[in-house]
């Protein structure tokens, strides 16, 4: 019963917490429409643009093996790397503009950007590590809930080793190739960057 009235409780309170920030974006975009464009599309950028990087960056990695296979430059290999290359200045210059912002549109730029990386790469570990997806959602809840330092260092040493187990498991289908090393790359930049972006958001905490 407990858990329950603590589940709808932290329902109330995201909901309150989602309509407070569209409010808030609204309200900059009303003050500055290109001021507020720019902090929403920064934090857009730092949000959907890793996801791209890492699938870019497989394909750059098997792309490599082929050309040296074949010892020529391929087109799957000279594509790949521009379009890491223009995902990498992107990200450079949307980090930049980001160190900039104060206030109201560096959470609004940080909001969006972390929504979005765990949006997209959740979806994108579904379908090799889902037990990974379950423990985030325990760990969204945990780091919400916890009010000691003790307690969010106990969940952070589990989401490290739950992030170790992992790669070790995606690291054991690419030896056996049930994937390329391309892929295997790209899933352990995902969970990477999962742990980074939980890491971070408990050190704010």
């Amino acid at each position: 019963m407990d858990l329950l009235v603590l589940l709808k409780h932290q329902s109330t309170n995201l909901r309150d917490y989602v309509f407070a920030f569209r409010d808030d974006v609204m309200r900059l975009l009303r003050a500055s429409p290109v001021f507020g464009g720019v902090v929403v599309t920064t934090g857009l950028v730092l949000g959907f643009v890793p996801i791209l990087l890492w699938q870019y960056f497989g394909k750059f990695i098997d792309a490599s093996f082929a050309s040296r296979g074949v010892g020529t430059m391929t087109t799957d290999l000279s594509h790949n790397a521009f379009i890491v290359a223009l995902l990498d200045v992107l990200l450079i210059i949307a980090g930049a503009y980001f160190l900039q912002t104060k206030a109201l549109s560096r959470t609004i730029a940080s909001t969006l950007a972390v929504a979005a990386l765990f949006a997209t790469h959740i979806v994108a570990l579904l379908p090799i590590e889902k037990s990974f997806i379950v423990f985030l959602a325990i760990l969204a809840i945990g780091f919400h809930v916890a009010r000691h330092r003790a307690a969010l260092i106990a969940v952070s040493v589990v989401l490290v080793l739950l992030s170790i187990s992992a790669i070790s498991d995606i690291l054991y289908m690419m030896t056996h190739r049930s994937m390329t090393v391309g892929s295997a790359m790209e899933y352990c930049l995902v969970i990477l960057a999962l742990a980074a972006t939980s890491a971070w958001i408990a050190h704010r905490k």
